[in-house]
């Protein structure tokens, strides 16, 4: 017994920072905002009730290829691909939240959405149940959807849809979709007993089907394999769904099946334990049969189960314990790491009232009130992992509507996100605490359905506890900006003629959108031309881009003042849209032009509405007019240039930390979008602290405080960000340099002790030998200098260069890394040719995967993206490498220091790849392993000892796999795709 307190009161103590801090969060409001981002996942017609003001209808022709209507339903994650199995899970869990905790969303006003979002899920999964024993399950294929970044929208790729049937099973979904069904018939039993029902019969049919017709579903809808493989197998989900089929008719067959089918669930490795060390999600739902048939039963077997399950994430059971980071986080894996703890937290709130004993139910209770803290705030980087709550919420989610981008790259532009995704939980952070808010990093930053489904329960449960309140202005509609917009600059002028370059611009996501038709109008002011003679019709319009555009000629405005303009059109085939770096934009080069042999007084720009502020760099410019659809969307018209005054003007963040000599951009946002003067001019309050550019640009150049303001010219409105410079501390590293001396000669200075940056010079006079880092030679006819230097990224590079003599009639210096202890390896990559290599007394010579061991030759392999990728291992005894005069050698990898490691790389030789790939492993002997992950995380192949060269991808579904590299104190990782 003493055993058993003390481990209580060490884990109550290891709680106690956060348990301290489970008051101060709005749970209702966090509940509110989960539920508003499901909204925001929402595919096909929206409906009037639907709250995101930066979505609209999208994927309308979903399921035409197959003859069905499959619209509607959720986007997976931050790409738009309907994966039904993870969602069958979200609505599942979703309903199961609500059943358990109906107080905590009828408290936090919830209930009509949490609803609202189970129907539009609910719907969707009619559709896609055709028949008896035929049911959709993906919409999308993963490898062309990933392929492109941008708005739902405007996608433009085709979306096959896959099936299960009784030729090719898949009971896992099966199972799962009637367990959603069966858990949403509870939801709407009262309130729409109909629908109740419906749903009711579905899912009957669902798990009739599923348990008629074996098999797993990842083997029939092979594009999921890839992305959502069910690993566990279906007899999780049969089980899963007979449960929720008995919860939602009382009937005993139904629980019968379970309990049958629990034997069957998987146990731990060499054991007759239940498994218990991973935990509740889309493709195991073992975990939760636990926690659902103890309470359902109230049988010890199942109590055991789900305790040490608990147990193992709590307190530990049998010495074993999940890993938790410094910051006190159950961490299960890096993928979707929030995740893991949410559900598993989920499941202590559900079942920790029926524990065994009072000391489990506080430990149950106080791991979830842990784990809900660190989330909204009570972790080390000291932020909400919520989008849109709470202090320092993540803003560049992995998320491709939200970002709004228009150049199909995740990475901008915009640089930021343009929406907030509001409730939306992100993967979270590594096993050190560590995070960033990279919208390129999908490991950490991406967002999913399922990743808020036990999380929005866990919240209702919190708010039954702990109360809190809905917010009543949420959402706030965002105000777009910069969606449609012209751009113009002179290509040309003369005495009779002006040309301008116009630039016609679609960024539009609120919500990103096509148009049919674009229409920009050109004014011209003609009275010098009608006093020199000329009427409108002498007026010539032409343009260089008759193929795209067609255009009127001079068409009167307001005929008492001369004013006329012409109408450009892009043709019907033209698409202006917000799906990449060219479909964005699209250019019409016009000129207006009199007869030659106009005199020069005829022509005057300067008087020309369009030509206001155009000179030779490309601008916008308000007085060229676009029409799209026939709308005005963007610029004026002729007439007194209204003075639209600026109304705010805000900065990006309000707090920066520098260190000296770290710089950072602050970005300005100026409100209204068509304010007359966006002029802006910065200022530091010291700037000997921290100086500020004309484009935001802020340095950090000394310790101590100061600020920074921009000024908009008109009217004059201003905001402010605090600055602090701190001192930067660095640690010069020092390193010994140790020499043996061969031959009669001498070599000078023989070693010491050198700093990182310094420069030292070895001189090896005539008739001596030397040997450096495993490296040896001797000196016959004259000095030869060996410069090596201290780089600041802690590598130490040597430069050898011969004095004369040798095979090579001008051999040309080569750089490699500096190794210490003798024996050498290194990889460099070169990006220029080599000349010939001789060498022996090697053990290893790779070049692009080819081996030149002990080879004389003067011919090279292929280069991979015009690269050649060295891999060298020997005793140096003599070996050359002639490269190029005045071109050099990027090393990849070296040794500097014996307790770290160096960096690693993989290349891949082609990406995306179809049978198989090529991938190089720079330093292979030092890599711990190469594991292949698929997007849900779980490892696809393992490999303990790597080769320099690797095929993959010879047995893998189509998909998108992650590379993780694994050295001792480094891990390189890189994503592939594997087409169809």
């Amino acid at each position: 017994m003493k055993t058993k307190l003390y481990t209580i009161v060490a884990w109550v103590f290891f709680l106690a920072p956060f348990l301290s801090q489970a008051q101060t969060y709005n749970y209702a409001e966090v509940l509110q905002k989960s539920m508003f981002f499901y909204e925001c996942q929402e595919s096909g017609r929206l409906t009037p009730d639907n709250r995101v003001s930066w979505r609209s209808h999208s994927a309308l022709d979903d399921g035409s290829d197959v003859g069905h209507d499959l619209t509607g339903g959720w986007y997976d994650a931050g790409d738009h691909v309907k994966f039904n199995f993870p969602m069958a899970f979200t609505a599942t869990t979703l309903a199961w939240g609500a059943i358990d905790f109906a107080e905590g969303y009828q408290q936090a006003g919830q209930m009509a959405y949490l609803k609202r979002n189970l129907r539009w899920v609910n719907d969707y999964f009619i559709k896609c149940h055709t028949a008896p024993n035929e049911l959709y399950g993906q919409v999308g294929n993963g490898g062309t959807d990933h392929a492109w970044w941008g708005s739902a929208e405007v996608m433009q790729m085709e979306r096959p849809a896959y099936k299960i049937d009784a030729a090719h099973p898949g009971s896992d979904l099966a199972a799962e979709t009637a367990a959603a069904m069966a858990a949403a018939s509870i939801i709407f039993r009262d309130d729409d007993p109909a629908y109740s029902q419906t749903l009711l019969q579905h899912a009957e049919e669902l798990y009739a089907f599923a348990d008629n017709y074996r098999g797993v579903y990842s083997n029939s809808i092979t594009d999921a394999a890839g992305y959502y493989r069910s690993f566990s197998g279906y007899n999780d989900e049969l089980v899963w769904g007979a449960i929720w089929l008995y919860r939602a008719t009382n009937e005993p067959a139904y629980l019968q099946k379970a309990e049958t089918y629990y034997d069957n669930l998987s146990s731990e490795p060499q054991s007759v334990e239940k498994s218990y060390k991973w935990g509740l999600a889309w493709d195991d739902k073992s975990y939760g049969c636990y926690a659902l048939l103890a309470k359902l039963t109230g049988k010890d077997r199942y109590k055991t189960d789900i305790e040490r399950h608990l147990d193992y994430w709590t307190s530990g059971y049998n010495g074993n314990r999940i890993s938790y980071t410094p910051g006190g986080l159950a961490y299960l894996d890096v993928w979707g790491a929030l995740r893991y703890s949410a559900n598993t937290s989920f499941l202590a709130a559900y079942y920790a009232d029926d524990a065994t004993s009072p000391s489990k139910t506080a430990a149950y209770h106080d791991f979830a009130s842990a784990q809900m803290a660190y989330i909204l705030g009570a972790n080390p980087q000291q932020r909400s992992y919520v989008c849109g709550y709470g202090v320092n919420p993540p803003v560049n989610p992995h998320h491709r509507t939200a970002h709004g981008g228009w150049s199909n790259n995740q990475n901008g532009p915009p640089a930021q996100t343009r929406h907030i995704l509001y409730g939306a939980l992100v993967g979270g952070p590594n096993n050190d605490d560590s995070y960033e808010d990279d919208r390129a990093n999908y490991i950490n930053n991406e967002v999913a359905c399922d990743y808020n489904a036990c999380f929005s329960g866990l919240l209702a449960s919190f708010v039954e506890k702990e109360g809190g309140s809905a917010l009543s202005d949420f959402p706030q509609a965002e105000v777009p900006e910069d969606e449609y917009f012209v751009e113009a600059k002179f290509n040309a002028q003369g005495t009779t003629y002006s040309e301008w370059a116009v630039w016609v611009n679609n960024h539009t996501a609120w919500p990103a959108r096509y148009g049919s038709s674009y229409k920009f109008r050109i004014f011209v002011n003609i009275s010098e031309g009608v006093e020199a003679g000329y009427s409108a019709a002498d007026y010539v319009v032409s343009s260089n881009n008759a193929g795209i555009v067609d255009f009127t000629a001079l068409l009167p405005w307001d005929e008492a003042a001369h004013i006329y303009y012409t109408e450009v059109s892009f043709k019907p085939e033209i698409k202006i849209w917000p799906g990449g770096q060219g479909e964005s934009r699209k250019e019409a080069q016009m000129r207006i032009r009199l007869p030659y042999e106009a005199p020069a007084s005829a022509w005057d720009a300067g008087n020309d509405w369009s030509s206001q502020g155009v000179d030779g760099s490309l601008k916008q410019n308000l007085n060229m007019p676009l029409y799209v659809d026939g709308e005005l969307v963007f610029g004026q018209t002729p007439g007194e240039l209204p003075e639209v005054e600026v109304t705010s003007v805000s900065l990006d963040a309000t707090e920066l930390a520098l260190d000296i000599n770290e710089s950072a951009l602050l970005q300005a946002t100026i409100l209204p979008a068509n304010a007359t003067n966006k002029t802006l001019s910065w200022s530091s309050s010291n700037e000997e602290v921290a100086a500020v550019d004309a484009n935001g640009r802020v340095l950090g150049l000394s310790q101590g405080e100061a600020v920074i303001t921009v000024n908009t010219a008109y009217p004059a409105v201003s905001a402010s960000c605090q600055v602090r410079v701190s001192e930067q501390v660095v640690e010069i590293p020092k390193y010994t340099l140790t020499l043996s001396i061969v031959g009669s000669g001498s070599v000078s200075p023989e070693g010491g002790v050198f700093e990182e940056g310094s420069t030292v010079e070895l001189v090896a006079q005539p008739d001596a030998g030397y040997v450096f880092g495993g490296w040896s030679g001797d000196v016959s006819s004259s000095a030869t200098t060996l410069s090596f230097i201290m780089d600041s990224d802690l590598s130490v590079i040597a430069t050898f260069t011969e004095a004369g003599g040798g095979s090579c009639d001008n051999p040309q210096p080569i750089s490699v890394p500096f190794v210490q202890n003798g024996e050498g390896e290194f990889c460099w990559v070169c990006s220029d040719g080599i000349g010939y290599i001789n060498s022996w007394n090697l053990e290893v010579l790779e070049i692009n995967g080819v081996d030149y061991t002990n080879t004389w030759s003067n011919s090279l392999p292929e280069a991979i993206d015009g690269k050649y990728y060295i891999y060298y291992k020997g005793n140096y005894a003599w070996s050359h490498f002639e490269i190029p005069q005045a071109k050099t050698a990027e090393v990849v990898t070296g040794l500097n220091r014996t307790e770290q490691a160096t960096q690693g790389q993989l290349l891949v030789q082609s990406n995306p790849f179809s049978e198989q790939v090529d991938v190089l492993v720079t330093r292979s002997n030092q890599v711990k392993e190469l594991l292949v992950l698929d997007m849900a995380g779980r490892v696809v192949e393992r490999f303990e000892t790597v080769p320099p060269v690797l095929s993959l991808g010879q047995q893998w579904a189509a998909g998108t796999y992650v590379l993780q590299l694994r050295y001792a104190n480094e891990q390189v990782t890189k994503k592939i795709v594997k087409a169809h």
